[in-house]
């Protein structure tokens, strides 16, 4: 954390309940640290190899019950072999979701090759998150910055009406562009995950940030209902912030806007999950009963 940030998060934003729709807790290690600071569900972003190997990955979703998984999809590799390989997986590796990593893979949404994930996605009630926009400064990258713009996954979600993406990181920088995008579709959601990568200028100036991100954001009404908490998590490529994702909802959305940026807009992004926490409440409320 920049000490010359100022970052202070209220009560009633430390009390409502939390979904972080975008992190990468793909170890032991990295599940430890973020579960020592807050106890938000998490949604486990799993990579390609060849972007940052992470082979632990579903075993650690596997090890904590707040911990969901998005699949990885290469770009790099034939897709039909991949979506058969995580069909049979969906149920027992509590996958929520499908996450393509343009910018780092060459490619457009609406390219002809995506849209039997699509499909997938749709038959099995999982939401698409794309990485877009800016990369981390120390992964690999084709860096396809055009291919990753959202006027691409526009074209994509209104050829799957029934199918909810999410554009990751705003599609740093094209924030406008991508909040008007946000406005005219309803299977569209977005976050400002990632932001505060250490090396940054965001990250040595967070203030300044949220002011960029606020103006974007309220320049289309309905956001609240649009944007959704998510942080990046990963401390071995610089990305250990959760206190400045605070701040930013915070600064942006009003107090009785919270609960739907931090939990309920997640429950609506991603059905599945939605399903997977309902069917976890009821097992709850049968083992309470029977010990009545």
């Amino acid at each position: 954390m920049n000490p010359n940030n100022n970052l202070t998060v209220s009560t009633s934003a430390k009390t409502v309940p939390k979904i972080d729709c975008h992190t990468h807790i793909v170890n032991a290690a990295i599940r430890d640290a973020y579960f020592s600071r807050t106890d938000a569900i998490a949604l486990v972003m799993q990579m390609p190899a060849s972007i940052m190997p992470n082979p632990d990955c579903i075993k650690t979703v596997l090890s904590d019950p707040r911990l969901f998984l998005c699949a990885a999809i290469d770009l790099k590799q034939p897709i039909e072999p991949q979506l058969s390989a995580i069909e049979p997986q969906i149920e027992p590796h509590k996958i929520v979701g499908l996450k393509i990593y343009l910018t780092y893979q060459r490619g457009r949404a609406n390219d002809e090759k995506m849209y039997p994930i699509y499909a997938f996605a749709r038959r099995y009630r999982l939401t698409v998150t794309f990485h877009t926009g800016l990369c981390s400064l120390v992964l690999p990258t084709d860096n396809d910055m055009e291919g990753s713009n959202a006027k691409y996954i526009e074209m994509a979600a209104r050829d799957f009406p029934d199918v909810n993406f999410v554009i990751a990181h705003l599609d740093d920088p094209r924030f406008t562009d991508c909040v008007e995008i946000l406005s005219r579709n309803d299977n569209l959601f977005s976050d400002v995950s990632g932001a505060y990568e250490t090396g940054t200028k965001e990250g040595n100036d967070v203030d300044g940030a949220i002011e960029i991100f606020k103006a974007a954001i309220l320049s289309k009404p309905g956001m609240a209902r649009k944007i959704l908490y998510g942080t990046d998590f990963c401390p071995p490529i610089n990305l250990a912030q959760l206190d400045e994702y605070d701040t930013t909802i915070e600064r942006i959305f009003q107090p009785a806007d919270f609960r739907a940026v931090y939990y309920e807009n997640c429950l609506r992004a991603f059905p599945r999950l939605r399903d997977l926490l309902s069917q976890d409440e009821k097992r709850k409320d049968v083992t309470h009963g029977s010990n009545q």
